[in-house]
């Protein structure tokens, strides 16, 4: 039997070693979407009265616009540690974007202050082309 190399260190009575603890998906209580493998989108309370419709219109358009997959909604995340940007629209960060120390976090406005002027939405799209997402 072929020992791993935590085993055999454990033999050797070292154990200052120790096993990562198995990170949880992390489940969400916002409205998350997943741009991407590495970007997530999430909108905030001013935006729940929009309609389901108009939301993925918006995603899927500022997708196309950055060069990015088609979005999907997602619940829970698997692994945290892939995401590299989280784009917020009008909310304050909640608790469990602590988890995410290497991500890129951006505040922006509301889905519906964005849309409300086409400068606006210049504006916010001239934002995430600077990120390069």
């Amino acid at each position: 039997m072929v020992l791993s190399k935590y085993q055999k260190l454990q033999e050797l009575g070292i154990d200052i070693w120790k096993k990562r603890p198995e990170q949880e998906a992390i489940i969400f209580q916002d409205e998350v979407y997943l741009i991407d493998r590495n970007c997530i989108l999430c909108f905030g309370k001013k935006d729940e009265q929009v309609s389901e419709e108009d939301k993925i219109f918006f995603l899927r358009t500022l997708a196309k616009s950055i060069g990015k997959n088609k979005p999907l909604k997602i619940n829970k995340l698997e692994n945290p540690e892939l995401i590299n940007n989280i784009l917020v629209l009008g909310i304050d960060l909640p608790q469990y974007y602590e988890q995410y120390l290497n991500s890129k976090i951006s505040s922006y406005d509301s889905m519906t202050e964005i849309c409300s002027s086409k400068e606006s939405k210049k504006l916010f799209l001239n934002k995430l082309k600077a990120l390069n997402l």
